[in-house]
């Protein structure tokens, strides 16, 4: 590692902290060379963003983030418009660190700095989501916020200061996230589709759709397994089922006996009986319904079904109440 360039040292970290934040790392990029605390110069091309105009926008896009992400809704439209926009920052601000470097380094690093940007903002956005979703104890927004920021200056500080002890927190910060990667951006994607249906509700009855509507994978993990009255179902999405990755998406189908979900997996189609699981409440929004069940082993599971999925009454007709 004594052999890399400084600027390349400062990538992961950099990178991480715009997936994280991108307007708080560019405003802090940008403001350091002009305070008497910061005395080296910036590497690469990075002192470009000391101009005034970029701080007022980069500045002004900071507050507009920080206010957005006080309402769920426009905090997941605003991060679903940045699913693109952090990938794309990363890249142009690893060329940025790198400008002055063989071309091929600088390409590398792009491509590097947009997938740990993209990474670190998907992390940070599923998260969010799965908080919004009530599947965990939601701490405060504002010391969400407050431990955000501490880590991208963190990072950023790092990155400039002691690049090396930057590159080994990115990579312990890595080898946590990728351990929630998948089940935040389930989640995430989840998460869009329910705004997506409360945008598009049409008039028709709230309802368990047939068994020709659903997928044909799911019509082939139940071969030999259909009850009396048929199949009935719906898209859903679970937290903390057991046997099941922490957030995961499928269909609750209804056999004639106990409600089963069913969802794919890495290998194959897994399923889980809902049926031993004693439901607890209906919870109702305005883009989902929630049913809480009680699972000895994981404690809490949660089942969410999108707003023109089944009524209250009908979740409350098929579930298991105490």
């Amino acid at each position: 590692m004594s052999q890399l360039p400084p600027e390349l040292l400062a990538l992961a970290p950099l990178a991480l902290a715009a997936g994280i934040d991108l307007y708080l790392t560019l405003l802090f990029l940008g403001a350091a060379p002009t305070t008497p605390w910061w005395e080296h110069p910036l590497p690469g091309g990075l002192d470009y963003l000391d101009s005034p105009v970029i701080l007022i926008v980069v500045g002004t896009l900071y507050l507009l983030e920080f206010c957005a992400e006080r309402y769920p809704t426009a905090a997941l439209v605003w991060n679903a418009f940045h699913a693109i926009i952090r990938p794309v920052a990363g890249a142009l601000l690893a060329l940025m660190l790198l400008s002055g470097q063989p071309l091929p380094l600088q390409l590398a690093g792009a491509l590097v700095g947009g997938l740990l940007a993209s990474l670190a903002h998907a992390v940070r956005s599923g998260g969010g989501i799965v908080r919004w979703l009530g599947s965990v104890s939601s701490p405060h927004p504002l010391l969400v916020s407050l431990l955000e920021d501490t880590v991208v200056l963190g990072l950023a500080v790092c990155a400039l200061d002691v690049p090396r002890v930057g590159t080994m927190i990115s990579v312990v910060l890595l080898l946590g996230a990728l351990t929630v990667v998948p089940s935040y951006v389930r989640a995430f994607t989840f998460a869009v589709r329910l705004v997506a249906g409360r945008a598009f509700q049409t008039l028709t009855q709230r309802r368990w759709r047939g068994g020709d509507e659903m997928p044909g994978w799911v019509h082939r993990s139940l071969e030999g397994d259909v009850f009396g009255g048929g199949l009935r179902g719906s898209p859903a999405g679970a937290h903390r089922l057991p046997g099941a990755p922490r957030f995961t998406t499928g269909w609750v189908v209804v056999r004639g006996t106990s409600p089963l979900f069913v969802y794919r997996r890495r290998r194959g189609v897994g399923t889980v009986d809902l049926g031993p699981l004693v439901a607890e409440r209906v919870v109702e929004t305005d883009f989902f319904r929630r049913v809480d069940l009680r699972a000895e082993a994981r404690g809490v599971v949660r089942i969410f079904f999108g707003v023109d999925g089944p009524s209250e009454a009908s979740l409350r007709a098929e579930f298991l109440f105490a």
